[in-house]
């Protein structure tokens, strides 16, 4: 075998044996990585002694983040698939293009099960204080700045929203948002634009019903960024959930005249409730919440508060951040 061709397919072997060893929690996906590995028609390939097969069980503990890992690993064994594909008909190979497209689909699903895992951790901090930063509605003060006051005040999520400023600009600023958001401990979700959201190195993208279909942002986003989507009724709802989102936003749940809402009904906090029996994501309430109303919006079981003007185009947005934040834990005590 020539040396390339055959320094490929053992890393490729030993890239599958550290797969088994990592996926623990998904045994029909184990068994998958396994077979294949089998199916390497190479002595390198045959199962190891016990000993250093229990050796080798145990790696998944030594990361904190073993589902982070199992992605890397399935990437880069794909890109072995990649080079044994091309090299097969100038070098020859002991893998047929048969056995290269079938091990494609097993890594593809290994890497998509790993990627969904991650995105549903990060999606864990989907929760407290959700703040929507808008140019339109900061009363003429920077979004930076106003951004800054949200997170000092305890914001946990915050989200930028441009519809008035070019890709550039808006870029610029998701970038600084990013930075921000990094220091305080917070997530950075970016709204509509899924370019700007990967290309900011944003954690996640939010979508409207009327926006890029979830399935197509997840063609731009990394694999380990959330895709959030705002939702009216429980058929949206089940059609985001369908659609493969990692949060749930609900709303308007009151009435309110800030972005774009003013024309939709006021959904109440019984819908909140009634979302929260049905999914397993976390759940975002959005839509005329304050402090004098955050209290029942938290009882009907929203995981996240979102607001808009009621941090936004107060006069301390710090302070009302934090009033919100308070308010929130209070009720959620």
């Amino acid at each position: 075998m020539d040396p390339f061709i055959e320094a490929q397919v053992n890393s490729l072997i030993e890239d599958l044996r550290l797969l088994e060893a990592l996926v623990t929690a998904h045994q029909e996906t184990r068994s998958d990585i396994q077979a294949l590995r089998r199916s390497v028609p190479l002595p390198e390939a045959a199962d190891l002694l016990m000993e250093e097969a229990r050796r080798r069980d145990n790696y998944h503990k030594l990361t904190d983040d073993p589902a982070s890992t199992v992605m890397e690993t399935a990437g880069r064994a794909e890109s072995i698939l990649n080079v044994l594909e091309s090299a097969r008909r100038l070098y020859g190979a002991p893998l047929s293009h048969n056995w290269l497209s079938g091990a494609r689909c097993v890594l593809t699903r290994v890497r998509d099960s790993a990627a969904a895992d991650v995105r549903a951790k990060s999606a864990e901090r989907v929760s407290g204080l959700y703040v929507i930063i808008d140019p339109e509605v900061t009363q003429g003060r920077p979004v930076d700045e106003v951004a800054e006051g949200a997170l000092r005040g305890g914001a946990g999520v915050i989200q930028l929203r441009d519809k008035i400023h070019d890709g550039g600009g808006v870029l610029r600023t998701a970038r600084r948002l990013k930075e921000a958001c990094a220091r305080r401990g917070a997530m950075f979700i970016m709204n509509d634009d899924a370019a700007v959201a990967f290309a900011s190195g944003a954690d996640g993208l939010h979508l409207g019903q009327t926006d890029l279909p979830v399935s197509d942002a997840r063609q731009v986003l990394s694999d380990a960024q959330v895709v959030g989507r705002s939702n009216n009724d429980l058929e949206e709802v089940l059609g985001s959930q369908a659609a493969g989102v990692d949060y749930l936003a609900v709303g308007a749940v009151y009435a309110t005249g800030t972005m774009g809402k003013s024309s939709r009904a006021a959904v109440g906090p019984a819908l909140i409730t009634r979302v929260k029996a049905s999914v397993s994501q976390p759940v975002v309430a959005i839509g005329g919440i304050n402090r004098g109303n955050v209290a029942e919006v938290v009882r009907a079981g929203a995981d996240c508060v979102c607001v808009v003007s009621a941090v936004t185009m107060a006069e301390c947005p710090e302070a009302a951040a934090r009033a919100m934040r308070d308010a929130i834990e209070s009720a959620g005590a």
